[in-house]
């Protein structure tokens, strides 16, 4: 098959003609391992013949890591966010990696590789970075890296979507950046946890040493050990509070801590850990707040026996990987 034939298909399946027998098909082959240089070529062909005014290279790839999940599961997005969806889909898949290093040569990764690391749901994972930074992923997380950052100065770039623990290797002339949709969070060499998921208004930044500094096109705090800062991505606004570090880090033992959360980011982290599906009863209050903790060894039925021990009338029903959640009869009826 030549390039032009090649052309013609990546172009109808991202501009989403293709027939829905093919696309999966497609959709595989893209993210294997075979004829890595000519599909490099062919996204590089397709993006040299847009029109300049066609594509936004940073809002496509931020939209692409806002809405990482509906991609992977083929979900259809509303027709003003196609073309942008589409070309974050090119930017980002993991076989085109230099692609996109090369969007960015001038600007960030001097033509180095960007890499995907992603960990998918109940699993926890790590990696090290080239300057020996060491990164702990939760689950349902997204990072962004090059494979090598520029040696010669600048910043050291990632982009986070989810959860994760950084030990950033200390570089003074290098600062080390972790972008998470319009926030910023910069430091030299720190050990820090940011929680960025796509599904959440607010992304929490908790530091463990050294210095932070967050900044938005607005605003900026500057952190010190055992603080915390929780942005709002809505309003824009950052709230500082002193907390006990240790409590935001269990997670990384595979233990879940729950201290004043509403029961609504209860059971999303939940549903991340135990890869189970919540569908929750209109009359439940997911605003509620609850204090809890449950070890690595407990089982998603031990969490969903103290949750009905803690929330007077709670009851559920469990259905292979889906629970349902619903009022008693009793208070119904009252």
């Amino acid at each position: 098959m030549n390039l032009t034939d090649l052309t013609h298909i990546i172009r109808d399946y991202f501009d989403g003609i293709t027939p829905k027998s093919y696309s999966e098909r497609i959709k595989r082959w893209l993210l294997s391992e075979s004829q890595k240089d000519e599909k490099a070529a062919v996204m590089k062909q397709i993006w040299d013949g847009l029109a300049p005014e066609e594509v936004d290279v940073a809002g496509a790839l931020r939209t692409f890591r806002e809405n990482r999940h509906e991609y992977e599961w083929g979900l259809h997005r509303r027709s003003r966010f196609v073309k942008a969806f589409r070309w974050a889909a090119v930017l980002a898949l993991p076989i085109i990696g230099a692609v996109a290093a090369w969007v960015y040569s001038g600007k960030y990764y001097e033509r180095k590789q960007l890499v995907e690391f992603y960990v998918p749901e109940g699993k926890i994972d790590s990696l090290m970075l080239s300057d020996g930074t060491k990164v702990i992923v939760n689950s349902k997380t997204t990072i962004l890296y090059p494979s090598v950052f520029n040696t010669h100065g600048g910043q050291r770039d990632v982009f986070l979507l989810g959860e994760a623990h950084f030990e950033v290797a200390k570089d003074t002339k290098r600062p080390f950046v972790v972008h998470s949709g319009k926030l910023n969070i910069q430091v030299l060499g720190t050990q820090f946890n940011v929680k960025a998921y796509s599904d959440e208004d607010l992304i929490t930044t908790t530091l463990e040493e050294g210095s932070v500094k967050l900044y938005d096109d607005n605003y900026s705090e500057t952190m010190k050990p055992n603080e915390q800062i929780v942005y709002s991505r809505n309003e824009g606004r950052m709230a500082k509070h002193v907390v006990r570090v240790r409590d935001f880090n269990y997670w990384m033992l595979g233990n879940m801590v729950f201290k004043d959360q509403t029961l609504r980011r209860i059971l999303n982290d939940l549903g991340s850990r135990y890869e189970v599906d919540f569908m929750i009863d209109s009359s439940i209050d997911l605003d509620q707040k609850f204090t809890m903790n449950f070890t690595a060894k407990e089982t998603i039925d031990d969490v969903l026996e103290v949750l009905v021990r803690l929330k007077k009338n709670l009851k559920y029903h469990k259905n292979g990987q889906t629970i349902k959640l619903f009022k008693s009869r009793k208070e119904d009826s009252q």
